[in-house]
């Protein structure tokens, strides 16, 4: 009944949908009958066609059914002092009320960031900073702020702003905050104390960009940058690569929710089933072959995103979800085993279980192999069992062959030393 009630409705068209598990287009014998089909539904002249058919691959229907549509924001605005630039993108900027963009978080909240590299950082200096203008100069918060900048699918001028640019009236559809997270979410936080009635005295620098819905790669160069007048570290431009938002996808059919921004929070409960970017990328340099990355992620953490060389030896398109994904069970494992060590050692042992982990770890995924860590038929439940020995077996050898008076600390960051440690310990 739905259905018939449907094809009466002035203006309904009808799209057709295949769909199979193969890679390669219909076969010219299948498609046949749907192109009968479709001919007969629009043998309408002077009429658009009522029919379409779409056939979705393999990969279509994966990325389908694994991708989360982004939320819809529109937002109504009134900017004061307007100006606008139409060429080669459309773009409006002028001074909006503090209050109007509390009101923005307040109803949108975090969806408002769907684009932005990193979400919320909750009590950041910066945060107190804003928070504070707001209560002491909200007159001078637009001189002190960077202001805030708006990418949207589609922006619209209402006809009254257009008779002079003292005040003008601004649908974004499509609207996303990339820059200025974090004073859009303050802002919306003073809403409901005290200090309220200070935002309408406050006004703050916006700029709207047109960025059409199918133009991502103008999104994202905005977007990365529009984040270098604040300190943004290099892990947060990760959002940017399309490869870890594969990853999301992939990981997600996998039953894990990957996480890509600072301080986003994660949907699950269950810390097991949650990975955050740092942790794969941490995880990935211990799985490496290359055991200088795992030195790295000793050593220095924020190069596994800013050194572009590493970062794509460990995050490029042959990453493989499984294999990111045991690999991390396999580092929290190994942690959690050198951290029973650290309290009951002391000295030498217990500094190599603090400031040897990584390469632990690495010794023994590489003892693995990439074969174990890519088959989902391996069984890797009884191999974090049984890592127990092996760890300490590891310990031991290193401690053996220690050098006398030297710190853990420094020998564990020093490529040349932990091959050479490595080797004298009989486990290259």
């Amino acid at each position: 009944t739905a259905v018939r009630d449907l094809l009466k409705t002035p203006g309904a068209r009808i799209r057709l949908v295949t769909a199979t598990t193969a890679s390669d287009p219909l076969s010219a014998a299948v498609e046949a009958p749907i192109t009968e089909l479709l001919e007969q539904l629009n043998d309408l002249e002077g009429i658009d066609p009522l029919a379409t058919h779409i056939h979705l691959s393999q990969a279509d229907l994966f990325n389908s059914i694994a991708a989360e549509a982004r939320p819809a924001v529109d937002i109504d605005l009134q900017m004061l002092d307007w100006g606008r630039s139409s060429e080669p993108h459309k773009m409006y900027y002028g001074r909006v009320s503090a209050a109007e963009i509390a009101k923005w978080f307040e109803t949108h909240g975090v969806d408002l960031f769907a684009e932005n590299i990193r979400v919320v950082i909750p009590r950041s200096d910066i945060n107190e900073g804003i928070a504070q203008t707001i209560q002491d100069e909200p007159e001078a918060f637009v001189y002190y702020n960077n202001g805030i900048t708006m990418l949207a699918h589609n922006v619209e001028i209402g006809p009254a702003g257009t008779l002079n640019r003292e005040v003008g009236y601004f649908k974004l559809s499509g609207a996303s905050v990339v820059n200025g997270a974090q004073t859009v979410s303050t802002l919306g936080s003073i809403l409901g104390t005290d200090h309220e009635p200070h935002l309408g005295s406050a006004f703050v620098l916006v700029r709207c960009i047109e960025v059409p819905a199918d133009d991502d790669e103008l999104g994202r160069r905005i977007t990365r940058y529009a984040n270098t007048q604040n300190e943004v570290s290099s892990q947060d431009f990760t959002f940017l690569d399309q490869e870890q938002h594969r990853l999301v996808r992939e990981l997600k059919v996998l039953g894990l929710e990957y996480i890509l921004r600072s301080a986003e929070v994660p949907k699950s409960k269950d810390p097991t089933k949650v990975i955050d970017v740092r942790q794969a990328a941490i995880a990935l340099a211990c799985a490496s072959p290359n055991m200088g990355h795992a030195v790295v992620a000793k050593r220095e953490v924020s190069r596994l995103f800013s050194d572009s060389s590493v970062y794509k030896a460990l995050f490029n398109d042959q990453t493989d979800p499984l294999r990111l994904s045991r690999a991390v069970a396999i580092t929290r494992t190994v942690d959690s085993l050198l951290d029973e060590v650290e309290r009951k050692a002391d000295g030498v042992e217990a500094g190599i279980a603090v400031h040897g982990r990584r390469v632990i770890a690495h010794l023994v995924m590489r003892r693995l192999g990439d074969a174990f860590l890519r088959d989902p038929q391996s069984d890797l439940a009884d191999t974090l069992n049984q890592l127990g020995a092996e760890v300490s077996d590891y310990v031991q050898a290193l401690v053996d062959v220690f050098p006398a008076n030297a710190y853990p600390g420094n020998v564990f960051k020093n490529q040349t030393r932990v091959a050479e440690l490595v080797r004298d310990a009989g486990l290259a």
